[in-house]
């Protein structure tokens, strides 16, 4: 057997293209911050560029400039190992732009702001998570800078991240793989377990079946683009580790963090998986009553 070519697909053998995928993802998305980032810091060095910012909130305005730039460098890296690589349609990977895929991103908006909401009202109740006002700012940043930066940040990762895990990875290697890569790329974040590594891999699962059942990758992103945009810059909750600048609701996280997620936020207990589980449920009755309301389609 050719450890590298798959003489029957004609084309390399999975891990390598896995492989060649994420290095060509690595050296496009070094583009915007070679070309971006770093002329504009020497700049700010030099007091040419928002010299009244300070560290943080000139660290928010690039990212939220190279942010953009660097998502469609990570899809593009998808599209041409797809097409190069694969030598398959990226239509396949549920990147069709019709208008399932406008449903499907209301969808997945929708559902991933009711599920992260049933956390909030979950621990609200067992006196897990208390409000402690209202538009509350957790950092030095400005408080508009701060929440335009947690919405940039939401929909930069929501797109990047499911174009490779959810597309790419999921169609090469399965549901249960692509999962289990996508949880132990974060093991490195802030306060991170044993136990947001599996609430990761649960969260995957979710988003996993927003495109099995709708079949494109658009309810996928609209479930990861709520779940953390809600989780973190309305709620209050720690997004995977990271406490958002500023949130529409501050709170002071009690109980105990094999529930409730601690430090790390939801994703790390044992109520955010269940969170999960309950968006995988919310899909499937969708798909069942599309499959007996909808008419069938061709897509």
């Amino acid at each position: 057997m050719n450890l590298f070519w798959n003489a029957g697909e004609r084309r390399l053998r999975v891990v390598w293209r896995l492989a060649l995928q994420a290095a060509l993802m690595v050296a496009l998305a070094a583009i915007p911050i070679l070309a971006i980032a770093e002329p504009l810091t020497a700049l700010h060095r030099r007091g040419l560029f928002l010299a009244g910012y300070d560290h943080d909130a000139y660290d928010r305005v690039v990212n939220m400039i190279v942010g953009p730039f660097l998502t469609a460098a990570v899809i593009a890296s998808v599209i041409v190992a797809r097409r190069r690589l694969d030598h398959r349609p990226v239509a396949d990977l549920g990147v069709r732009v019709d208008r399932r895929w406008w449903t499907g991103l209301a969808l997945g908006l929708a559902v991933g702001t009711s599920v992260m909401t049933a956390v909030f009202v979950v621990e609200y109740a067992f006196g897990w998570v208390v409000p402690a006002g209202t538009l509350v700012q957790n950092a030095a940043a400005p408080l508009g800078l701060a929440v335009a930066f947690s919405a940039v940040k939401a929909l930069c990762v929501g797109h990047y991240e499911e174009f490779v895990s959810r597309g790419y990875h999921l169609d090469n290697i399965g549901v249960l793989l692509s999962s289990l890569i996508f949880a132990l790329l974060h093991v490195f974040n802030d306060n991170a377990s044993a136990l947001s590594t599996f609430g990761l891999f649960m969260n995957a699962l979710f988003f996993a079946a927003a495109v099995k059942v709708t079949g494109r990758l658009s309810t996928a992103i609209g479930a990861h683009v709520a779940w953390n945009l809600v989780q973190g810059a309305v709620l209050g909750f720690p997004v995977s580790g990271d406490k958002e600048g500023a949130s529409l609701i501050g709170i002071v996280q009690r109980g105990p963090a094999f529930l409730t997620g601690g430090a790390f936020g939801p994703e790390a207990g044992l109520v955010g998986v269940a969170a999960s589980l309950l968006g995988i449920a919310l899909l499937l009755v969708w798909g069942r009553w599309r499959q007996r309301y909808e008419p069938p389609t061709t897509s």
